[in-house]
């Protein structure tokens, strides 16, 4: 029973691991379009530069700009947390269910 009840538990802070990831990508979509609007109001090669190489522009893939970095990497490194979590409590639902097997002898 405690398994069951630390594995609800895990699948709970999954769900909420996830809902923090789609969070963090939808604030660095909008961190990056309020970022592009005030630069847009400056002119040059320097800011052509800058928007191009290090900013980025939201929804793209381009490894190495702000915009991925935020929209891409952060989120996905939080998924990566949600993934380890679903796979441990997978792991103790099998182990729950293979112990009661052998305690009851079901497996012999």
């Amino acid at each position: 029973m405690a398994m069951l009840v630390e594995n609800a538990a895990l699948e709970k802070a999954k769900g909420e691991i996830e809902k923090a990831s789609a969070n963090l990508k939808s604030s660095g979509t909008t961190f990056i379009g309020t970022l592009t609007a005030t630069l847009s109001t400056f002119s040059g090669e320097t800011k052509d530069a800058l928007m191009q190489y290090k900013i980025g522009t939201s929804g793209t893939d381009k490894e190495g700009t702000l915009a991925y970095f935020l929209e891409k990497q952060i989120p996905d490194l939080v998924d990566g947390l949600a993934k380890l979590l679903e796979g441990n409590r997978t792991t103790i639902d099998e182990s729950d269910r293979k112990l009661a097997e052998a305690i009851s002898g079901k497996n012999n």
